[in-house]
């Protein structure tokens, strides 16, 4: 009898022990259990308030990315929506590009200068192609001669004034310049010689041909009217996502001095982006080469 009475004793004991041990473990597994829930909560908080962020910046022209750290949001700037426009120069530099530059300078804007080498040998205008590119902006090429005539009269021709223009930017400015505008356009109707060999020869050397899609007529004759220029701008860009905005800035043209800084207020109020122009600004060619 005190044998089964020992037996039942350490049975109770047992079952006691391991209730005990079972009590335990639900309490661990309990606490364990809270933290995995309360850091759910805290990671679930995180993601609302990425997606948050997310819906609320992206809408507004935002990327948010986590690459670096999933917990951490990074915002910046994506333009893919915005309209952009580049102010374009033709012909220079004269004595009205300094002007230019000065007016550029003060909005803080950056533009493109399709040079050309009339000024060459020039000392009170040849520094204006490094100030140029001391200051932000693109410099490209528009021919050395802005001779219609000897320009286009053959590929040879045209070749070797390309070599030269190229040449001059370069030990000027240091710059291996990319970008070419063909004077009167690359769908001009003076050239004799097809074009599309021209355009061959910019192309075998890597280099980029851009015309123009908004025009206010400053190039024929001295000037037209700055109101001009500023309504023939302002106008055009209304219906364009990418501007390239052809202006001139040879001694001739002083309306685009006295217009420019009504159309770059006038484009900023329209929350358009004033760029300068790289290898890697859509392409406006009024003809493509083949």
């Amino acid at each position: 009898m005190e044998k089964e009475n020992n037996k039942n004793d350490r049975a109770g004991r047992i079952i006691t022990a391991a209730t005990l041990l079972m009590s335990a473990c639900s309490m661990i597994l309990a606490a364990i259990l809270f933290v995995r829930l309360n850091d759910l909560e805290e990671r679930l908080k995180s993601v609302s308030f990425n997606s948050y962020v997310e819906q609320t910046v992206v809408s507004n022209n935002y990327i948010v990315t986590g690459e670096d750290d999933p917990g951490q949001v990074t915002v910046s700037f994506s333009d893919d929506s915005v309209k952009k426009a580049y102010l374009t120069f033709d012909d220079g530099p004269s004595v009205n590009t300094g002007k230019i530059l000065d007016i550029l300078k003060q909005y803080n804007v950056k533009a493109t200068f399709f040079v050309c080498g009339t000024v060459d040998g020039n000392e009170n205008l040849r520094n204006l192609y490094k100030r140029i590119v001391d200051e932000g902006h693109t410099i490209a090429m528009h021919s050395y001669s802005h001779r219609y005539g000897t320009l286009y009269a053959s590929a040879k021709s045209f070749e070797d004034d390309l070599d030269k223009i190229h040449s001059l930017i370069y030990n000027e400015t240091g710059v291996d310049a990319r970008l070419y505008r063909f004077p009167g356009g690359s769908g001009n109707t003076v050239s004799k010689h097809d074009m599309n060999d021209f355009i061959r020869i910019l192309h075998d050397r890597g280099y980029e041909y851009q015309d123009w899609n908004v025009y206010p007529g400053n190039s024929e004759g001295t000037s037209i009217p700055a109101d001009r220029i500023v309504s023939g701008i302002l106008e055009k860009v209304r219906d364009n996502d990418s501007s390239i905005i052809l202006l001139h800035d040879t001694g001739a043209k002083n309306t685009t001095v006295e217009a420019l800084p009504q159309v770059i207020e006038g484009l900023q109020k329209m929350d358009i982006r004033l760029l300068p122009m790289s290898e890697n600004t859509p392409l406006v060619q009024q003809i493509s080469g083949q």
